[in-house]
């Protein structure tokens, strides 16, 4: 296996091996993901990765890191180049992102492409003008061959939708009273599909197109298209649209379950505007935020550019950076306020990622906005039989849109940067809020028909001055001002410009010129803004408004903190410049991590004032790699860093045995920060690599830096292989304050805990069982194995036909860490049944909801070991339902998301699963549990439990004694942390067709049943039922539990 390297700010568990394990905390779902490379890639713990490059690739070195969202990022060192040179999309190496987007491999076949330029081994899908390109898809089985002939590839990422007072709220029916109501104009809406048949939308719909893979047309069996639909142009005495007189066309962009691919998306993008649409509603996007260059974002302003089409885009629901395409500099983007035009906690807020330019642009109502359901809507809180309310900036957007339709009624020849200026001139700011939060202020469409003059750009952005500022050169920008009226207007002109502590500016920072400016009827007048960062102030963002009366234009520059040039030079194990390298450096009191490599071995990096916490990897091949770390790296000065290979010393690890090799090595060097889980580098290698490590030569606190090693040593053949060993060892050692200068670790037998290990197969067949990536034995089998005492490991195993364990029949991966103690041996068993459901507690990926998506990556195929989660392949279909109402289907055993209504719920989580195996070949279960709305951005976990069984007794081939009882130890997981109460158990020996309830016993705290088994039985069937304190419940069923014998 190729060397794995991660580098990471996140807790970690080392990838395939039994590894000393952190604090426990919320782990992802294990699950394989096959990159645009063909290499394969198992997420197996917390941050954790295990890397299979493809076939030809074995030497292949892979970089791995955990970025400051948690993701798994792991990346193919022959990619680096493309990824450097933005010619490829990052998001193809987040291995994280690739699962919750619906990518692995359990999931689809294929990996969705957009490119541009030859792409060899991909079918098209689409051809997309908008951006000179096309959208592919890729075969994993293949991989994406001679990829570096392609200009450009991105992900086609999915996008997601964002979701009576608030029309009146906006100003609408003073506009109407104007006599404007948007007729003449036509309104785009990519969504989920529109309910044409609703009474509000009677004769609204005038064109539609279909994007999906839905079987449903055009048709909204979600429910968000129509909402939005019906707040840009509804027909009801109550619940009225913005612009009730406008059409729609109705372009399904995002399926049944409100997921739509990005390629999709343009083409619906396109589709729109071709179709003459004045204004493009799209409440949709991806929460990752963007700095604008994206495919989504790219071609909203390529098209706009072309066009003159506005497109009008919700910023997101994160509370945090906006993503794209609202990112996009021609996109209209907008936030969400309540009734009270206060900010919703939940509207995403700038500045926008690397400039620091200004989005949102502006904000409109979005918090609990009732509209029109759709016939077949699953999503909403019922306001009546045909109408639901719904929060988010989704809910926002069609306000504007609905407001530029109008605005596009009254000034027919408008095009898409005039109606975004004239509505962000008129807007209604809200106190306290700054620019970065609202942009311009809450939409004003009364103030917007009204209005005779408007400022372009609707912002302005000075960008960043480099520090030291007594240099810096004045930057100025140009703001025309329009007047549609018939009689000149003049404006007086001033900037209200805030500090970083929200003071006001320096004076002289920001000029206004002329101070008064009188704009022509029918005509324009300049005005500049002059950015003058030589005037003294505090170091950070600037932003504040240009005044001219009652206009505002929003007004940003950052002014950048003391920070200095680093030089760095990475020098090779040859003592020639590396061009294969890499370099972090995290910022240990601001929690910021800048990442760099470059082929000439020679870059300079702009860091602030400061210490950092340095690691670096400098690889020669797939035979060596060094690896140099600095707990506290002070920056004061332009300086120059050598990063020399030479430098480090050999990691090795020597036990008592002559015949033990060391197999695989795992590196970790944590450095605490300011954000609770700190920094941490994390290198894993696996019997190809040595690794050579510098000793530190700074210091940190004893209690802020820590460094371990762990070793996985076994008897190696002639052929280098370790599966003919008897014994393997795990041996760890950590130092504290520095990387110490000996490297070697040695221990003894006697100093080491001795376990013997166990593994059993699922079927007669010869399987293989692989154990920690390390051994691969014909199952079943047995081991010696020996730890470091009182340090916590964690474990995995794989089942297949194929001694390498791919594909994987089943796996079983161990999150709750144990410890073993010195002269207390103990047996671990694995891959015996019964196998069913299982959770690993603490663990909140299995099953959680975050806001009002439920996401869902069951472990169904978990052995009887505690703390573990299993998977295995199969077939199966998980339905969720709200109050007796179904929610949604997922095709598959209980991996996929769904969006729920807001608000607290009883919902009943049914699934069931076949998996291609001869025991529990049939897995159901019905939970029935409690849920609200989850706020913020840390998911909860779902109150679902899985009652556990034990078998004693089986045999390696999960066989009991058909003529002796079977004492069968019972015990209950529960997801979320709680307790539950005493289980039923019921017993088969049909196969399900006759059910008998057994008697549950209890013995020294535990439960436990004992089974006796008719002479004519061939396999245990066994159900069970299960409730908590609070109500939450389970009923599961495995069929042919165990086989008898």
């Amino acid at each position: 296996m190729a060397i794995g390297l991660l580098l990471t700010m996140g807790l970690l568990v080392p990838p395939g091996a039994a590894n000393a394990a952190p604090p426990p905390g919320e782990s992802p779902a294990p699950d394989t993901v096959t990159l645009i490379t063909g290499d394969k890639v198992t997420l197996n713990g917390k941050n954790a990765a295990r890397v299979t490059p493809a076939k030809g690739r074995e030497g292949t070195t892979f970089t791995q890191r955990v970025d400051e969202f948690g993701d798994v990022h792991v990346v193919p060192v022959d990619v680096n180049g493309m990824l450097r040179t933005h010619r490829m999309d990052p998001r193809l190496f987040n291995v994280t992102k690739l699962v919750r987007y619906g990518y692995g491999d359990a999931a689809r076949p294929d990996i969705p492409l957009i490119v541009s330029g030859p792409a060899a081994g991909a079918a098209k899908v689409m051809d997309l003008p908008g951006i000179q390109g096309a959208a592919v898809r890729v075969d994993k089985a293949t991989g994406l061959r001679a990829f570096s002939s392609a200009q450009r590839i991105w992900l086609d990422g999915p996008v997601v939708a964002m979701l009576d007072k608030s029309v009146p709220q906006i100003g609408a029916p003073e506009a109407w009273k104007a006599g404007y109501k948007g007729k003449n104009t036509t309104v785009a809406v990519l969504d989920t599909g529109i309910d044409a048949t609703h009474p509000d939308l009677a004769g609204a719909v005038v064109d539609a197109k279909n994007f999906t893979r839905s079987e449903h047309g055009a048709d909204d069996y979600q429910g968000h298209g129509t909402h939005v639909a019906s707040i840009i142009t509804g027909q009801n005495a109550k619940y009225e649209g913005v612009a009730p007189d406008t059409s729609l066309l109705n372009g399904k962009v995002l399926d049944d379950h409100g997921v739509g691919s990005e390629s999709s998306i343009i083409a619906g993008m396109q589709w729109a505007a071709d179709k003459g649409a004045n204004v493009v509603n799209m409440s949709l996007g991806s929460p990752m935020p963007s700095d604008g260059t994206d495919p989504l974002s790219t071609a909203l302003n390529a098209i706009t550019a072309k066009t003159g089409t506005l497109f009008v885009v919700a910023a997101g629901n994160e509370a945090a950076q906006p993503g794209h395409p609202g990112a996009a500099d021609a996109a209209l983007t907008v936030g969400a306020v309540d009734h009270d035009d206060q900010l919703a906690p939940f509207s995403n807020r700038g500045p926008r990622l690397g400039d620091n330019a200004i989005k949102p642009d502006i904000t409109a109502p979005g918090v609990n906005i009732a509209a029109a359901k759709a016939a077949h809507g699953t999503i909403g809180t019922p306001v009546d039989d045909t109408h639901v309310r719904l929060s988010g900036t989704s809910m926002a957007t069609p306000h504007v849109a609905g407001a530029a339709a109008i605005l596009a009624g009254e000034h027919p020849g408008w095009k898409a940067d005039q109606l975004k200026s004239a509505l962000m001139s008129s807007a209604k700011p809200t106190a306290g809020l700054s620019v970065f939060e609202q942009g311009a202020g809450r939409v004003d469409v009364a103030k917007a028909v009204t209005q005779n003059v408007y400022a372009s750009p609707g912002s302005l952005s000075a960008g960043v001055a480099q520090w030291p500022h007594n240099d810096d050169t004045p930057i100025t920008k140009t703001v025309t001002y329009h007047n549609s009226g018939t009689a000149p207007v003049t404006l007086n002109l001033t900037a209200d410009v805030r500090d970083p502590a929200g003071k006001p500016a320096p004076a002289g920072m920001f000029t206004v010129a002329p101070a008064t400016l009188t704009v022509p009827a029918g005509g324009q007048a300049d005005a500049t803004v002059t950015t003058d960062t030589r005037i003294n102030g505090p170091d950070g963002i600037y932003s504040g408004v240009v005044l001219a009366g009652a206009l505002r234009t929003p007004v940003t520059v950052t002014r950048e903190v003391e920070s200095y040039e680093v030089t760095v030079n990475v020098v090779g194990f040859d003592g020639a410049p590396s061009n294969d390298h890499y370099v972090e450096f995290t910022d240990i009191d601001r929690a910021r991590t800048v990442i760099k490599s470059d082929p000439s071995g020679t870059f300079v990096l702009r860091l602030p004032k400061g210490r950092f916490h340095l690691n670096s990897w400098i690889s020669r091949d797939k035979h060596a790699t060094a690896v140099i770390d600095e707990p506290e790296y002070l920056v004061t000065a332009n300086s120059t860093l050598t990063l020399d290979a030479r430098d480090g010393k050999p990691v090795s690890f020597e036990v008592d045995r002559p015949d033990a090799r060391t197999g695989q090595v795992t590196l970790t060097f944590e450095r605490k920060t300011s954000t609770p889980d700190g920094s941490r580098a994390y290198y894993h290698n696996a019997n190809v690599t040595t690794f050579y490590v510098r000793p530190s030569k700074t210091t940190a606190p004893a209690d802020q830096f820590r460094y371990t090693a762990e070793g996985l040593l076994a008897q190696q053949d002639a052929n280098g292989s370790f599966d003919a060993s008897p014994y393997l060892y795990h041996v760890h050692t950590e130092t504290h304050g520095k990387v110490p200068d000996n490297l070697v670790t040695k221990a003894t037998t006697s100093q080491l805990a001795k376990v013997r290990s166990e593994h059993a197969t699922t079927t007669a067949a010869t399987r293989y069982g692989v154990r920690d990536s390390m051994i691969s034995k014909p199952l079943p089998y047995s081991l010696d194995e020996y730890y470091t005492p009182d340090v916590p490991w964690t474990g995995t195993f794989m089942q297949s036909e194929n001694p390498d364990g791919y594909p994987a029949e089943s796996e079983q991966y161990e999150y709750v860490p144990r410890t073993f103690e010195l002269g207390q041996p103990a047996t671990v068993r694995w891959n015996y049944g019964v196998f069913g459901p299982g959770f690993a507690v603490p663990y909140d990926r299995s099953a959680h909801r975050l806001g009002n998506e439920v996401s869902l990556l069951l472990g169904l195929f978990t052995d009887q070991g505690t703390g573990r989660v299993g998977w295995a392949p199969g077939t199966g279909t998980t339905e969720l339902s709200r109050d007796g109402t179904r929610i949604g289907v997922i095709e598959g055993p209980a991996v996929g998301r769904l969006t729920v209504p807001a608000g607290p719920a009883t919902y009943r989580l049914h699934t069931e699963f076949a998996p291609a195996h001869s025991m529990s070949t049939k897995v159901t279960a019905d939970w029935t549990f409690a849920s609200d709305t989850v706020p913020g951005n840390k998911p909860k976990a779902l109150p679902l439990m899985a009652v556990k069984f034990a078998p004693s007794g089986l045999d390696g081939h999960n066989r009991a004694a058909r003529a002796l009882p079977t004492i069968v130890p019972v015990s209950v997981d529960h997801n979320s942390g709680g307790t539950a109460k005493a289980p039923a158990v019921q017993v088969s020996h049909d196969r399900g067709k006759t059910w008998k309830a057994v008697p549950l016993r209890t013995f020294g705290g535990k439960w436990y049943v004992v089974l006796s088994h008719p002479a004519d039985a061939k396999s245990v069937s066994l159900k069970a039922t299960a409730k908590d304190a609070e109500g939450n419940g389970v009923e599961q069923t495995v069929v042919d539990a165990f086989l008898l014998k």
